[in-house]
């Protein structure tokens, strides 16, 4: 192919891909329920700085790819994953800022310099499955709020602040409350609704006042308010429901500058347990390292070769959650990994050219027919 494909087509078309959310009124007998084909999943995890294209992208495309240094460490799950190259964001140009709109495709900035994000892939595919799992997503990060502070945004277009403590993801997965802290949830909800219940009786009264555009603007919120009331019912349900089984012992945060490879794992290890578990179907993970100096490194060898370690490890990262989701099965005997969607990207080609074309993506799992290398712009590679 020889034309470029627009990242926010790519996201559209991704979509898709979803298919219908798995509804409780298509579940069988408990006789059957092995039978069941197992709900999609969606993770994605995206990187700010990209990687280094020499290390990184294959000469050639189609099946019989040649693996470069970086693709060396996924050679055991070539089948299982496809390699995309040439997709771009042509309406952005503002290099580190452009990572806010990773994941919607929006313009930025638009034509009068301001951002108007819109609802990020994970929270739409999130939002066919509220009420079915404890939590319709998880946004995580690995610290760092350069240059924004998360890549998971909400439908009004507000990003949605991330979790950076493994031992707390693992407590909400896992730990309950005792009645005391059940009670306080409750009265959250309660509160939250009351809110809502005071805000959308004034909303209404407005709406007999204004014009017919304001209108429909009013009758947009109140979509809003009514979605976040069914949140807030299907929350109340899943305070009195017990949580899985403790599978070990809470993992110990880890603090301090130079670690980021061991807190993308751990971070992993989380993402994995919330799959396994069902907890939630939809997860957002940000990485973030304490390399970006060596991004900018005017191809200076020691720069270079300190950067391809960091950028090394972090795809090793990748690969050893895949071999778990190889390993992890569902009821029906299939892989977790058939049908989990991991899409592991980034908003620009590689930190040190500042470039939002030619972004790096990796598609694994999902039920797809992989083993490929796609380029949508051949010349770049």
């Amino acid at each position: 192919m020889n034309r470029s494909i627009n990242r926010r087509t790519f996201l559209r078309t991704s979509g898709i891909c979803l298919g219908l959310p798995f509804l409780e009124s298509m579940t069988p007998s408990a006789a059957a329920a092995s039978t069941v084909k197992p709900p999609m999943r969606l993770l994605i995890i995206g990187t700010p700085f990209g990687f280094d294209p020499p290390e990184f992208v294959p000469t050639t495309t189609g099946r019989d790819y040649e693996l470069t240094p970086y693709l060396k460490n996924l050679a055991d799950h070539r089948d299982d994953l496809t390699l995309i190259t040439g997709t771009s964001h042509p309406d952005s140009g503002a290099a580190h800022q452009s990572e806010v709109v990773l994941l919607s495709g929006a313009p930025y900035p638009d034509s009068s310099f301001n951002l108007k994000n819109t609802i990020s892939i994970d929270q739409e595919f999130a939002s066919h499955f509220r009420g079915q799992t404890r939590y319709s997503s998880l946004v995580l990060s690995t610290g760092g709020h350069f240059p924004v502070p998360s890549i998971s945004i909400t439908a009004n277009g507000v990003p949605i602040p991330p979790e950076e403590s493994p031992s707390k993801i693992f407590a909400s997965l896992f730990l309950g409350g005792n009645a005391e802290e059940k009670m306080r949830e409750l009265d959250r909800i309660r509160e939250g609704r009351s809110l809502l219940d005071f805000v959308g009786e004034r909303a209404k009264r407005l709406s007999r006042q204004v014009s017919s555009d304001d209108r429909d603007r009013l009758e947009e919120y109140f979509t809003s308010v009514r979605d976040v009331e069914k949140q807030l019912q299907m929350s109340r349900e899943w305070v009195h429901r017990p949580k899985p089984t403790v599978p070990g012992k809470p993992p110990k945060d880890i603090e301090g500058p130079g670690q980021q490879g061991s807190k993308l794992k751990l971070m992993l290890d989380m993402t994995r347990l919330a799959l396994v578990t069902d907890s939630t179907r939809s997860i957002c993970l940000r990485t973030f390292g304490d390399h970006h100096s060596l991004t900018h490194h005017g191809r200076e060898t020691e720069k270079v070769t300190q950067l391809q370690k960091v950028e090394t490890e972090l795809i090793q990262s990748f690969s050893s959650l895949l071999d778990q989701l190889k390993t992890s099965r569902e009821s029906t005997g299939e892989r977790l990994l058939d049908n989990t969607m991991v899409l592991l990207t980034s908003n620009m080609r590689d930190g040190n050219s500042h470039k939002c074309w030619d972004a790096p993506a990796i598609l694994a799992g999902g039920g797809f027919k992989h083993g490929s290398h796609i380029s949508f712009h051949p010349e770049w590679m």
